[in-house]
């Protein structure tokens, strides 16, 4: 398996971060440093929060003006720059917002990701009738519902982030027992996506355990979500919230520190691999036979 490379959406943050790193060394404020190119402190505020990519010559001067003096450590900068610029595959896609593109460029670099789950199967390991099935019930709700073509394209977005398991990724996913009892499309969608699971169980670098319905309350309750470990020392890891309202990302110490031990009692709570590879065989076993209309 080959690692990922980093993604334009990790160099952008990298680079901001650095960016804020070195002003702060400097004791600049951003209306000082701004001021030195000319600029306004609400542009620099957007540079360092990674809204907007600056101009190479502009941070080379900014650097500098920070007091790094080292022509190798500047180089190293300004190059984030060019880095930053490089279109990720999704932004060939329309369907792809400003937000989900973000994450889309974390998913594709980090090295360990964690991922709970409460109410459908994670996004990285559904089958596609089974994606298919999920946008369709949920575009009625939605302000404008999806179309026959934005659905393909979604399933053929989806499909293309799933690759990263490929990598040497290291992927860990708590489904809640209700997730898997729910007959997404039907029986033999349900079945086809149990299948997979099981399939993607096997895998090294995936590891997929079940949360029972008879844990009772647990603190996965208050919401799904998503810890992405990065690989890059200036870019923090971070906490993904999804909602239907949009999308929450925290790289606070504190936030990932709290959800790291939402995940840990999750972790004491669920089964181990080898019990949920044990109960997704069983309901793949259930969903087979006359009764459905399948065959094992």
């Amino acid at each position: 398996m080959a690692p990922q490379p980093a993604s334009p959406t990790v160099r952008r943050k990298q680079l901001a971060n650095t960016l804020r790193r070195l002003r702060a060394k400097s004791r600049l404020t951003l209306e000082d440093a701004a001021a030195h190119l000319e600029m306004s402190a609400a542009t620099l505020s957007r540079i360092e929060n990674g809204r907007l990519i600056p101009r190479a010559r502009d941070v080379r001067d900014l650097v500098r003006h920070y007091g790094l003096t080292d022509d190798d450590e500047v180089a190293q900068v300004v190059a984030l720059v060019a880095e930053a610029k490089e279109p990720g595959w999704w932004e060939a896609y329309s369907e792809v917002d400003d937000e989900y593109g973000a994450y889309i460029g974390f998913e594709s670099s980090a090295r360990v990701i964690e991922e709970f789950q409460g109410s459908i199967v994670p996004a990285l390991l559904q089958s596609p009738d089974y994606t298919r099935a999920y946008l369709e019930a949920v575009s009625p709700s939605r302000d404008k519902p999806f179309s026959a073509h934005d659905v393909m394209k979604l399933i053929e977005i989806r499909v293309r982030r799933q690759r990263v398991l490929e990598s040497t990724l290291q992927y860990s996913a708590i489904i809640d027992e209700g997730a898997v009892l729910r007959r997404v499309g039907g029986s033999a969608v349900m079945w086809r996506q149990l299948s997979r699971l099981v399939e993607l169980a096997g895998q090294p670098n995936i590891s997929l355990r079940l949360l029972p319905l008879s844990v009772g309350a647990h603190p996965g309750q208050r919401g799904n979500f998503t810890i992405l470990t990065l690989p890059q020392e200036a870019v923090p890891d971070m906490v993904y919230l999804e909602f239907s309202a949009g999308e929450i990302f925290m790289d606070a110490d504190a936030d990932v520190k709290r959800y790291r031990r939402t995940w840990q009692v999750l972790e004491n709570v669920c089964l181990d691999e080898k019990s949920s590879l044990e109960a997704l065989r069983d309901k793949v076993s259930d969903l087979t036979g006359p009764a459905h209309g399948l065959e094992a």
